[in-house]
């Protein structure tokens, strides 16, 4: 049986990163104007969650795409 992506698949994963990018950077931005040491630990802990959620999101959607034969659930 051969898997494919579709590419509703890809571009729902490709969303949920490019989602991710934007909320790290507004983060950064605002980390970069407090200059607050609390604060800028506070936001690199926000990116590291945002960016791992987002991460194991875009793998779950490409995950079910290949065990349902290429239908995105």
């Amino acid at each position: 049986m051969h898997n494919k992506t579709t590419p509703d698949a890809a571009a729902a994963a490709l969303t949920t990163l490019m989602h991710a990018l934007i909320d790290i950077e507004c983060t950064a931005g605002l980390a970069q104007k407090e200059e607050r040491e609390e604060y800028t630990l506070f936001a690199l802990e926000c990116i590291r969650y945002t960016a791992t959620r987002s991460l194991n999101d875009a793998k779950n959607i490409l995950i079910a795409d290949c065990e349902n034969g290429g239908g995105y659930a």
